[in-house]
């Protein structure tokens, strides 16, 4: 049990930013297709976002393209490593799985009071590029309008804002023969953004 919190622990707050260790990976996409792919991200970026705005994990869960049984097939083949025999791709594919799950537990928690309901957002540019390892990158730029300045939040000087920009990183993998997205900030944006250093773009 202590194995299993310990791995649980260790990929939950781990970057979701992966190294170069995993060798061979996808064909690179046309341009054309990059496109296209920007359209779908969006689409799926913005239903996560919803989720998180509504509270509604299995909505989060549903963008990742995510499922209960995935989480839990992923742990328990972690948790028994030796005896499934698992392979560095199949080791990777699942914890990235399980830092999905982690992370979908840690925003819904954490970025709730950015998202009120009284807020709205759109999404103003998705740039998709494929890694050399593999994995799918899109970078989003989130525009959120607080329609309240009661609900709004404070800059790091204390003055409410009427709108800003958040800068969401989505990290996609295929899972299973599936792809599996992992919507989160990288490291130096979630040290701003806790740090109320948002970019702003007006105040109330």
């Amino acid at each position: 049990m202590k194995t299993a919190v310990r791995i649980l622990m260790i990929i939950a707050v781990s970057t979701v930013v992966f190294g170069c260790s995993r060798t061979g990976g996808q064909p690179q996409r046309s341009k054309a297709e990059l496109k296209a792919a920007a359209a779908i991200d969006k689409d799926l970026a913005l239903k996560y976002l919803h989720g998180v705005q509504d509270g509604d994990k299995q909505k989060m869960y549903e963008a990742a393209n995510l499922t209960t049984d995935i989480v839990k097939e992923c742990r328990e083949k972690l948790i028994h490593i030796k005896q499934n025999k698992l392979t560095e791709n199949k080791r990777l594919e699942c914890e990235h799985a399980l830092r999905i799950s982690g992370n979908i537990d840690f925003i819904a928690a954490k970025m709730i009071k950015m998202l009120p309901k009284s807020a709205s957002f759109q999404i103003t540019q998705t740039t998709p590029t494929d890694l050399p390892d593999g994995t799918r990158k899109a970078e989003h730029s989130v525009r959120v309008t607080y329609s309240s300045k009661e609900d709004a939040v404070h800059d790091k000087t204390g003055k409410p804002v009427k709108e800003l920009v958040l800068p969401l990183l989505q990290i996609s993998r295929s899972v299973n023969g599936l792809w599996i997205h992992d919507f989160s900030f990288n490291s130096k944006d979630f040290e701003k953004i806790a740090n109320k250093d948002f970019e702003v773009l007006s105040y109330f």
